[in-house]
């Protein structure tokens, strides 16, 4: 049995990723009724939100910093309404939004220059949603990480963003060094809708498509992973709980919420991954209302030492915490 009640519950989506070809809406679970400029590599002292999603300091046309979350399912960067009223964004008109029930609009500004360390990117349509819903000052989307190496080290919550190539065979930080030693799953990816894919991944038998969504609290899966595992495992059925999914729009869904069996991403096993099940418009946007997908959120990326992810190379790299490579069966960490 999950280790929530068998009644109805809440999940509240912290927003929706940005516009026209956007990426999925951030979900939050809870219990109860982004061309990037050339720069060296920068190393940024990060922190957690509420939802426990990384955050990293922001610029805007050299105001700031302000808490962004890292959202590597977003496929724009996001500010929120307060934010740009606070430092004078003026707004340049609506644009079009994915929300999970649907398509529906926001205000978008103009920001000249966005800048997280050494990083900086010029962001023409940046969309525009209240604070309260995504739940942090903005979200840094893949218009800044496309083309870079993303390393998120959830351990000593710290973020790195460099060029796309390969790590250095010797020498380099203290960091680095760490990770290096640490337990380490390549896995390759592919590019669809301009998110990155876990080519090889597996739940129950089932391939999947995987998407590693950073912006999001909990992990969520469509109707056709559930009648996947519902069909190879009868009794899956039994443990799900009803759910309302609630968006940054104001959009509700409703889902299933159940325990998964191992989701396997590579050669690393996750067990115990809590996920909500839901017809989200997401999934139809991607063309994979048919096809089982997951979107592995950060109630499991955050369970790791360190997540890599080079976009230019399309792989990821996960790093679990030592003490889980002691595990002798496939039933994850």
């Amino acid at each position: 049995m999950p280790d929530w009640s068998r009644r109805a519950s809440l999940l509240a989506l912290g927003s929706v990723a940005g516009c026209a070809a956007i990426g999925p809406a951030q979900i939050n679970l809870l219990q109860g009724p982004s061309r990037p400029e050339d720069g060296p590599p920068e190393v940024l002292e990060t922190a957690f939100d509420n939802a426990i999603r990384m955050t990293a300091p922001v610029t805007l046309d050299g105001a700031g910093p302000f808490d962004f979350v890292v959202d590597t399912g977003a496929n724009v960067s996001v500010t929120s309404l307060e934010l740009a009223q606070r430092i004078g964004l003026p707004t340049i008109g609506r644009a079009i939004l994915h929300g999970i029930a649907g398509i529906d609009s926001a205000d978008i500004t103009s920001v000249r220059r966005l800048s997280v360390g050494a990083v900086a990117t010029a962001i023409p349509r940046m969309p525009i949603l209240p604070r309260a819903r995504l739940g942090a000052d903005g979200l840094l989307g893949m218009d800044v990480l496309k083309g870079r190496r993303l390393v998120m080290d959830f351990s000593r919550r710290r973020l790195d963003i460099t060029h796309s190539a390969p790590p250095p065979s010797i020498g380099g930080s203290r960091s680095d060094e760490r990770l290096e030693r640490a337990p380490t799953f390549v896995v390759p990816a592919r590019m669809r809708f301009g998110q990155l894919i876990i080519v090889d991944a597996e739940i129950a038998g089932v391939k999947v498509v995987a998407f590693l969504d950073s912006g999001s609290q909990s992990t969520v899966g469509n109707l056709a992973l559930k009648s996947a595992i519902t069909g190879r495992n009868p009794g899956f059925a039994e443990n799900l709980v009803h759910a309302l999914l609630v968006s940054a729009t104001g959009q509700t869904a409703g889902a299933e919420l159940a325990v998964l069996p191992p989701l396997r991403l590579g050669g690393l096993f996750v067990g115990n991954v809590q996920a909500a099940f839901a017809d989200l418009h997401i999934f139809e946007l991607w063309d994979l209302k048919g096809r089982p997908a997951i979107l592995v959120g950060a109630d499991v990326l955050r369970r790791l030492n360190s997540l890599e992810i080079d976009y230019g190379r399309r792989l990821v790299t996960f790093r679990p915490p030592a003490e889980a490579m002691t595990l002798k069966t496939p039933r994850g960490f």
